[in-house]
């Protein structure tokens, strides 16, 4: 009996010992991987070993004669098509704001200004961070309210893109190869939608109510969840965004002679997107974009050269007026000295005196 208790012990303390060993082996490699300069190197390399297999695999006659003749006119409409977009994306977070009235232009500011620092990153998870930065610290928004808006704005951007790829599933026969991508795309958004829940009652549990952020933010959160009116028209407008993209991509494919229908179009441009944000690449996406926009074609039959000509000037548009406003927004402020906080307008002023600070003076 003595032997036996004894061995138990020894079997416990190895399998403690392992599970340790694990859980800091987990913890290190997070951290490791999570790192700028890692993600560089290894966006470097995944650019690199990206591109030669599609430069091998590129027809280059083709893609010279996709851009002889290219199609400025509808180059132009497909940018205006995306410009319309970035609106109803900045409008579709002003309806989820319950408290201050953030005005509209300033929204669309500060969503490219996170978006084009977000794509020239190495660590690709700093778009929000930046928006709530600015809007707090620079606008003097309530800080609850914008985590509250930012989180749900993401859940709604998951639910729309599973949805869309759920109906592309059903309807055209080339994406059943993707079926484990969807189905993966299907379960972040429910494990999103059960998030919201969650923090709501992590938020209002009695042994966390001195976490001021968090308690207010969960009660952001629940004020917003019963909102119905409002979630509605901001799930109406996320899905109209997310069609609008499809439909910038969808002339673009149109002016350029590939025949796509809109439908294929949003989820390329879905799919592209949520490749590129998982996968670590270079700044802008270099390479990587353009080998997602290009093995999607290709596998439905569009040409080489027609395929990494679309992939190329898509990603202009959609990449680079993000990354020039934010250029011109801190080129700006370093010139000005404008940089500094900005109190509100009266009527825009926060109606808990906690949250109202004097902007800071030199």
């Amino acid at each position: 009996g003595i032997y036996s208790r004894q061995t138990r012990v020894i079997e416990l303390r190895l399998h403690w010992r392992k599970n340790s060993d694990l859980k800091s082996a987990a913890g290190v490699l997070r951290k490791f991987l999570l790192q700028p300069k890692l993600r560089m190197v290894l966006g470097l390399v995944v650019g690199t070993v990206i591109g030669i297999a599609m430069v091998r695999d590129v027809e280059w006659g083709s893609l010279s004669s996709a851009f002889g003749d290219f199609p400025i006119g509808y180059g132009l409409l497909s940018l205006a098509v995306f410009s319309a977009a970035t609106a109803m994306r900045a409008f579709r977070w002003q309806v989820l704001f319950l408290g201050d009235k953030v005005p509209l232009h300033r929204l669309l500011l500060v969503q490219n200004v996170g978006i084009g620092l977000n794509s020239v990153s190495p660590l690709r998870i700093i778009s929000e961070a930046t928006q709530f930065l600015m809007l707090t610290v620079r606008y003097r928004v309530r800080g609850d309210e914008v985590a509250a808006t930012l989180g749900i704005q993401k859940v709604l951007d998951f639910v729309i893109a599973a949805i869309l790829l759920g109906v592309g599933l059903m309807v055209l026969p080339s994406l059943k190869g993707l079926t484990p991508y969807i189905a993966g795309a299907i379960f972040i958004s429910v494990i999103s939608v059960m998030a919201v829940p969650v923090v709501i009652w992590f938020g209002s549990r009695p042994g966390l109510t001195h976490l001021q952020f968090l308690a207010s933010t969960s009660s952001s959160l629940r004020d917003l969840t019963r909102a119905r009116v409002r979630l509605t028209w901001s799930f109406l407008l996320t899905l109209g965004y997310w069609v609008l993209l499809g439909l910038s991509a969808w002339v673009l494919a149109h002016g350029m002679g590939i025949d796509i229908n809109l439908l294929v179009a949003t989820l390329l441009v879905i799919g592209t997107l949520t490749f590129v944000a998982l996968v670590p690449s270079l700044p802008a996406s270099v390479g990587t974009f353009e080998f997602a926009v290009f093995y999607l074609l290709t596998t439905i039959g569009v040409g080489d050269g027609d395929a990494l000509g679309f992939a190329l000037v898509i990603h202009v548009i959609l990449f680079m007026p993000p990354i020039l406003i934010a250029i011109m927004v801190f080129a700006t402020w370093a010139v000005t000295g404008h940089g500094n906080p900005t109190r509100l307008a009266p009527d825009l002023l926060p109606t808990d005196p906690r949250q109202a600070q004097p902007p800071h003076t030199d």
